[in-house]
């Protein structure tokens, strides 16, 4: 037998085991039922808005955050309704939406009544700072130090910049994006992700909106993406500008730009040195035109941290604060002191017109517990 196999088999077993031990003790546990199919979209209610005049819907579409707020032990998904246009609606009510915990193992809905439903508004920021981590980032700018160094620092400098209640994820790239930390406002724990970028690899300017995207995901408040790169894209199957990957929807940057769009995100984006070419800038310029943020040339090291220091957290402050849904209930699932949970979860939605019932579903999960 492969021992790494069998070693894999046991760690998925005690992975299994503990999951289940978690869900199975403490207070107010979750106990899952035998395996069945979970609901693939919300049931119709009577309590739930309805406008049979309305013909202007023809069909809705739902995505949504959840964090678990510890301190009140709830869960809260925050969550974006938009027609078959990308209008944003808001006239629903709690009995619109429906949420099954373990949808699809051991389906345990979560009585609409004993949620709370509000349109979520802020006007705090709330960032993905992309930074570029490719091998060209180990050039030297005029000061001597690195690009790398010169990324950091002014990253630093932004996120010493936050106020009470904004938020930042960092997203780094190369040949792939990651997101190496999720929204928070920390402003410690946030630089000292900024502090471990090194440089290698190639540049993957799409994968890196696509990710911060997924960073900031629905939450309500000036909601931007702020991308620095010292080059173009390289990974990319799609050759070409904007010319040409604009029209292709296989295109990474293509979807980066769609998602952002579709996500009212607006990206500035900031090109660092002078080794980007002219069909690179014209990618930097097409993401911030598209959305309706900004291109910023750094140059120097100098006019990266004007950039990000006066003149980019500025224009984040100006933008109009984007309004979502929020969605809350008590959590209702405690594993045992000292262990860390992952609860999936199935939220949908369903609103009746004159062009019949339309729905939509989206999952995801929430973690609960101490390490």
């Amino acid at each position: 037998m492969n021992p790494h196999r069998s070693l894999r088999s046991l760690a998925w077993c005690l992975a299994v085991l503990l999951t289940l031990g978690a869900a199975a003790c403490g207070v107010d546990e979750y106990s899952p039922a035998p395996a069945e199919p979970g609901p693939q979209a919300p049931a119709t209610s009577d309590l739930a808005f309805k406008d049979p005049g309305d013909a202007s819907v023809t069909s809705i579409d739902l995505t949504t955050t959840v964090e678990y707020d510890a301190d009140l032990d709830r869960v809260r998904i925050f969550a974006r309704v938009e027609d078959q246009d990308g209008n944003p609606l808001f006239s629903f009510n709690r009995y619109n939406f429906s949420v099954v915990l373990h949808p699809a193992s051991a389906p345990r809905p979560v009585d609409p009544a004993d949620t709370v439903l509000d349109v979520a508004s802020s006007d705090a920021r709330v960032v993905a700072l992309v930074i570029d981590s490719s091998g060209s980032m180990s050039a030297t700018v005029e000061t001597g130090a690195t690009r790398m160094q010169v990324a950091k620092e002014a990253a630093a400098l932004f996120v010493d910049l936050m106020g009470p209640g904004d938020l930042t994820a960092i997203v780094d790239f190369d040949d792939e994006a990651r997101i190496l930390r999720q929204l928070t406002g920390d402003q410690e724990a946030l630089k000292a992700e900024i502090d471990k970028f090194t440089a290698s690899g190639a540049t993957n300017l799409g994968g890196a909106l696509i990710e911060a995207v997924r960073a900031v995901g629905t939450r309500p408040g000036k909601r931007a993406v702020v991308l620095l790169t010292d080059g173009d894209d390289t990974v990319d199957a799609v050759q070409g500008g904007p010319d040409v990957w604009m029209s292709d929807p296989t295109s990474t940057r293509y979807q980066g730009l769609e998602l952002a769009k579709g996500s009212e995100l607006v990206v500035f984006t900031v090109g660092l040195g002078e080794d980007l070419s002219e069909t690179g800038l014209a990618d930097l310029r097409t993401f911030a035109e598209q959305t309706g943020g900004e291109f910023f040339q750094a140059v120097t090291a100098r006019d990266l941290l004007t950039a990000f220091g006066v003149t980019v957290p500025a224009r984040i402050d100006a933008l109009v604060p984007v309004e979502t849904y929020e969605l809350s209930f008590p959590n209702p699932v405690h594993p045992p002191a000292g262990m860390q949970l992952d609860v999936l979860f199935r939220v949908g939605t369903v609103f009746e017109n004159a062009n019949g019932v339309h729905r939509s579903v989206f999952d995801g999960t929430y973690t609960v517990g101490q390490p």
